[in-house]
């Protein structure tokens, strides 16, 4: 399936991308940048995946009670709420919006009708995303995940998109994984990154952004982390 190139706001506040099909031949230049955040992680000009706040500026952390959603994965096929699944920040980190992660639909992953044809195809059933900034205040780091039908839906949705940006070479540990440097339209989080992977029936996206360009081991060890979660549901 070939699906028309969209203007995708990544995951992280400050930075917008080009997202297409690796089968498109055009591209679309990135510059705006994301202005809500009513419409985490979608594909089109004005969705926005997280808070607008950039690394520079203080999260406010709040006690909640202990986490009360569940989720089970077998043979790759993740059910229950798909927020179980979503990557535990940092104990100091301060954590934006609910502790537990925020649902997505499929118009707030996607506002795009390019991109509704392309979720609709190959099965979506569930988003979901967190962001947070690290303890240090360096970084501002948004992990999403979409589930769809099957395991091969996921692996074909994942293939079938890139990022407008310069690819990062990632060491190889036994799982799938693309990563690129983005353009920000952000003065003070000019190292924006984002890094892709699936696992199962969930494709996978993490996004770093700060004031310079985070380390590749860091990238690694995110996306190791989150792939291991969805792998054994720990």
């Amino acid at each position: 399936m070939v699906v028309g190139l969209v203007v995708l706001a990544t995951l992280t506040a400050g930075a917008v991308v080009a997202f297409g099909s690796s089968s498109s031949s055009s591209s679309v230049s990135a510059s705006a940048s994301p202005s809500s955040p009513a419409a985490p992680g979608g594909a089109g000009a004005t969705a926005s995946p997280s808070p607008t706040a950039s690394p520079s500026r203080s999260a406010t952390a709040s006690p909640s009670p202990a986490s009360t959603v569940k989720g089970s994965v077998r043979d790759g096929r993740h059910s229950g709420d798909l927020r179980y699944f979503l990557l535990s920040p940092p104990k100091d980190a301060e954590i934006y919006g609910d502790e537990d992660g925020t649902d997505l639909s499929r118009s707030e992953v996607a506002d795009s009708a390019d991109v509704k044809r392309a979720l609709a195809t190959y099965g979506f059933k569930a988003a979901a995303y967190r962001t947070y900034l690290t303890g240090d205040g360096e970084y501002e780091v948004t992990v999403r995940l979409v589930r769809f039908a099957s395991p091969g839906s996921a692996a074909a949705y994942y293939n079938a998109f890139y990022y407008q940006g310069t690819r990062i070479a990632l060491p190889s540990s036994g799982r799938p994984a693309k990563a690129y440097r983005l353009s920000s339209s952000s003065a003070e989080s000019t190292g924006s990154v984002i890094t892709v992977s699936h696992q199962g029936d969930v494709h996978i996206s993490i996004s770093v952004t700060g004031a310079k360009t985070p380390r590749t081991g860091m990238l690694t060890r995110l996306l190791d982390q989150q792939y291991r979660r969805l792998k054994s549901g720990r």
